[in-house]
């Protein structure tokens, strides 16, 4: 007994020090396998979830405990205080007696917004993202997702602290005291009393294992140490060795029992996280190339733009010319065609901002210092995106509605809630039950009389054992079991609108694709003829047979738009693909942000059908 409250001390002293380092790690190793172990169950196959390193070490921030943090200075920083612009002079009517000299902004002055967002010395530095790049970055750096990721990491240690509790749970205890006290008179002087000086010790080890339906059993053994200081001898060491057991056998037994449910909740609670992550990993995944394909398009549309505005500088060069020449033949001719080069140049510049910002939004979405020099590759350029294209399968709204039933990770989970909710009921009725618990024990003590803490005599054994019966009011159990009731139903009609939520979002899905391929051919028709009509105009104008330049004008005007719009169309056409695979269940992406198509699939493991059942 003697060795137990040592080791006790031993222990502690050991367990002080313990480095947080391995702690984390030892966390981490049993999380990792339990996310494994489920996804495989649940998914058929894993998709690592490599979580930030940690080591547990935290920086004291300087200010965390000041009660004024971060104060500021009332003045408005120095180089922002304002100072006096010079505005450009307001426009005037022309005035026809001023001498007839070049005014600024004419062609020949004129200096050309180049089509670059970047400069020439940032040229060389420039990162080239392809669609497949962008996947994989974001895939290892993205915050959102790493967000997802703790949440799973979550749900798997809140498994682990649930199965470990369903373990041996051992503690251990000591108890030191010291009492001091007067306790005789002192013999050789009269009204002296002596001092009593003792110290306590008692020292506890103890296993309590749950039962898998219900109650418990706890085993212990207590070692009591009593010493007296004054006169360095024992006045008594007692050991003793307790069993003891509680089983219920009406209220919370069976299946119905709180320890077992909160086990088998968090099971299932892990599986309903996988498959959480797995969907928002392939939704985030597809955002991503959806601001992609975006991307691709701001970047398509700032070309067309900055074609159509050479090409009306060229306009305004000629009609400048010919009337400088007298051989206009309205006075509207050159304005016309300057403003509309003005018109063209603005649009260049909103072009080129917008396409600025959405990659400055881009890069913070993927977790990309916002200062790094990125672009992406041109739209009709990109062989990585076409691979899209090929995501489409040649199936029924029937069979992708049936498909997608059996696939769409949230409605398994849908339809798992409701059995969730069927086990609450049973459970609920379960708890109106009368209290009915066995209970029972054994304690083998030692000799108070010898000082053989060790030594359990059999005529100090006792036994016990006894039937606790409770009936008390169950109002407030009647209205859980009622609400569980509510609360099943609530959960079928929930599942029932989501399933038709699925069948419209598959429904939904095939519109859009048929409507984009559409407007993606119609778009592509009218840029042939929108360049058919800007060159007949031009040679119409050439050749005297227009009147005015306003035909040219015209069509420079559409064919940017129908450029615009075809872009659009592509980008639209390619986010639909994928929100059908998304809708459908059927999207697999690779932990490296590859799409998984055909000849992918191949070098996949197939599913594990045991597992899924297990699962």
């Amino acid at each position: 007994m003697r060795c137990i409250t040592a080791g006790l001390f031993v222990a502690a002293a050991l367990a002080i020090p313990a480095c947080r380092s391995q702690r984390i790690k030892e966390a981490d190793r049993e999380v990792f396998a339990l996310i494994e172990d489920r996804q495989n169950a649940a998914l058929g196959i894993a998709h690592a979830i490599d979580t930030e390193a940690e080591n547990g070490q935290t920086a004291a921030g300087k200010t965390m405990e000041s009660t004024n943090p971060r104060p500021l200075d009332a003045a408005v920083p120095q180089a922002f205080q304002t100072r006096q612009v010079s505005l450009p002079p307001a426009a005037t009517e022309p005035n026809e007696d001023a001498p007839d000299v070049a005014q600024e902004g004419d062609p020949d002055d004129a200096d050309l917004i180049p089509l670059s967002i970047f400069t020439d010395d940032e040229l060389p530095n420039v990162q080239l993202f392809s669609l497949q790049d962008a996947l994989t970055y974001a895939t290892r750096h993205a915050r959102e997702l790493q967000d997802a990721k703790e949440d799973l990491y979550l749900a798997a240690l809140d498994l682990s602290l649930e199965r470990h509790l369903w373990t041996p749970q051992f503690v251990a205890s000591v108890n030191a005291s010291f009492d001091d006290r007067p306790d005789t008179e002192d013999p050789t002087r009269a009204g002296i009393m002596l001092q009593d000086r003792a110290m306590q010790t008692v020292s506890e080890v103890s296993l309590r294992q749950r039962l898998p339906y219900g109650g418990e059993i706890t085993a212990s053994v207590l070692h009591t140490l009593m010493r007296d200081v004054t006169d360095h001898v024992e006045k008594g060491e007692t050991g003793a060795v307790i069993l003891e057991a509680n089983v219920p056998l009406l209220r919370g037994a069976g299946r119905a029992a709180q320890t077992h449910e909160s086990l088998l909740s968090s099971e299932r609670n892990l599986i309903y996280a996988v498959r959480d992550y797995e969907r928002f990993r392939r939704r985030f995944l597809v955002n991503i190339a959806a601001d992609y394909f975006n991307l691709q398009q701001n970047k398509a549309s700032t070309a067309n733009t900055y074609n159509s505005y050479l090409n009306r500088r060229q306009d305004w060069e000629k009609a400048d010319f010919i009337e400088r020449m007298g051989r206009s033949r309205t006075i509207a001719e050159a304005p016309r065609a300057k403003a509309n080069f003005r018109n063209s140049e603005t649009g260049l510049v909103s072009a080129k901002e917008r396409y600025e910002t959405a990659l400055d939004r881009f890069k913070i979405r993927i977790a990309m210092p916002v200062d790094t020099l990125l672009d992406v590759v041109e739209q009709e350029k990109d062989e990585e995106s076409k691979v899209v294209d090929s995501l489409l399968p040649d199936v029924s709204g029937e069979t992708a509605h049936a498909i997608a039933l059996a696939y769409r990770l949230d409605l398994l989970n849908s339809a798992d809630t409701i059995d969730d909710r069927r086990r609450g009921v049973r459970n609920a009725e379960n708890r109106i039950l009368p209290d009915l618990d066995l209970t029972g024990g054994m304690t083998a003590n030692s000799d108070d009389d010898q000082l053989r803490p060790t030594h359990l005599r059999e005529e100090r054994l006792s036994w016990r054992g006894g039937i606790n019966f409770r009936l008390d009011d169950r109002k407030a159990e009647r209205n859980a079991y009622r609400r569980s009731l509510i609360s099943l139903r609530a959960a079928q009609r929930d599942h029932e609108e989501l399933n038709d939520s699925v069948r419209a979002d598959v429904r939904r899905a095939l519109r859009q694709i048929a409507q984009q391929e559409n407007l993606r051919m119609i778009h592509a028709l009218n840029v042939q003829e929108n360049s058919l009509r800007l060159e007949g105009a031009r040679q119409q104008l050439e050749l005297g047979r227009s009147r005015t330049n306003q035909d040219v004008v015209d069509a420079e005007n559409d064919l940017l738009r129908a450029k615009n719009d075809l872009a659009a169309a592509i980008a639209e056409y390619r986010i639909a693909i994928l929100e059908f695979r998304l809708d459908t269940g059927t999207l697999r992406i690779t932990d490296d942000g590859r799409w998984v198509t055909a000849d992918i699939q191949e070098g996949l493991a197939p599913p594990d059908d045991n597992a899924r059942d297990g699962g």
